[in-house]
């Protein structure tokens, strides 16, 4: 007379593929959580003049896994302030020509990821590196904070994991 289970196999698969997706999701919101934390940054930042609106519309995120892109935020969001004929001033959300930028920088980095998970932050404008060489802040605050957030968030990810059951 031996023990028998009172569970089958389908049941442990079943509880591995749930815990698994909880997992991925955990992993996924924070991604999204530091993304949007990042360019919030780097979008509000005030350091310099973006006449077109290249420059801070190029400023996103991509999420991936697997070089996959899962979500992304890449949009107009500068406020252009120009001339009209008649002497007034008119405000813009600037060129579409920063988002296509970015976005294509965030793929060309993403090229290089197969595996696993990934957040990209871009400042995706060709000239944003110049522009960060000249003092002005562009995106390094974001870099920083996300510097300092990642360990944060990997140690919750972690306890979060431990305490599945």
């Amino acid at each position: 007379m031996g023990l028998r289970p009172t569970y089958k196999l389908a049941d442990i698969r079943a509880k591995l593929e749930a815990d698994a997706k909880r997992i991925e999701k955990a992993i996924l919101f924070r991604l999204e959580y530091l993304g949007e934390e990042c360019v919030t940054l780097a979008r509000s930042l005030d350091t310099y003049q973006d006449q077109t609106g290249i420059l801070r519309n190029s400023v996103g995120y991509v999420i991936a896994r697997d070089g996959r892109v899962i979500k992304n935020n890449f949009r107009k969001s500068a406020n252009v302030v120009s001339s009209t004929k008649a002497g007034k001033s008119k405000t813009t959300k600037g060129s579409a020509d920063g988002v296509k930028m970015g976005e294509a920088l965030a793929l060309e980095i993403l090229l290089g990821v197969k595996r696993g998970f990934v957040l990209i932050v871009v400042a995706g404008a060709n000239y944003a590196s110049h522009v960060e060489t000249m003092g002005y802040d562009v995106i390094s605050s974001a870099e920083q904070f996300a510097k300092k957030e990642m360990p944060l968030m990997k140690a919750k990810l972690k306890m979060q994991v431990q305490s599945m059951k």
